[in-house]
């Protein structure tokens, strides 16, 4: 099985399916595509030679922060997932300060929703701290009608 992890554009297609079929409350094409430039780092994870997740990146006053995780729904509990995070904190750990005592160079900030229970999971595993909430972040997911709490969180 080859894997691959390399940068993406946002203008393919491919991607904005993805986003479509790993999120119940995608977001909106124009949010996606407005997502290119020097401050922003997106990533895909190739396996085989198919797509099958990607993150999006925004890097800001030496802050990063994980804005868009998605595996297909297909390849989901295969480890992807954990894959694309573990370049993310590699990236950050070559920042413009040395890392000491496994420190990383560039914090990272994301924002899961409260009931993703997986994802809450993967990034706790990965040193992630709560550090906040965000009430009535979320847009809902059909069928939900309520918009949902976003769990904000933090690796240093």
């Amino acid at each position: 099985m080859s894997q691959l992890i390399a940068p993406f554009d946002v203008h393919d297609p491919q991607f904005y399916l993805l986003e479509c079929a790993a999120h119940g409350a995608p977001w909106s094409r124009a949010a996606f595509t407005g997502c290119e430039g020097k401050l922003y780092r997106t990533r895909a994870l190739w396996v085989d030679g198919e797509v099958v997740g990607f993150t999006i990146c925004h890097l800001v006053a030496g802050e990063l922060t994980l804005m868009n995780i998605a595996v297909h729904p297909q390849a989901q509990g295969k480890g992807y997932g954990a894959i694309l995070l573990k370049d993310l904190i590699d990236f950050a750990s070559h920042g413009p300060v040395p890392p000491e005592n496994n420190a990383i160079a560039y914090p990272i900030f994301l924002e899961v929703r409260e009931h993703n229970h997986s994802a809450l999971a993967l990034y706790r595993k990965f040193g992630f701290k709560d550090i906040g909430r965000r009430p009535h972040y979320y847009p809902p997911i059909p069928p939900a009608q309520d918009k949902e709490t976003a769990i904000v969180m933090r690796k240093s």
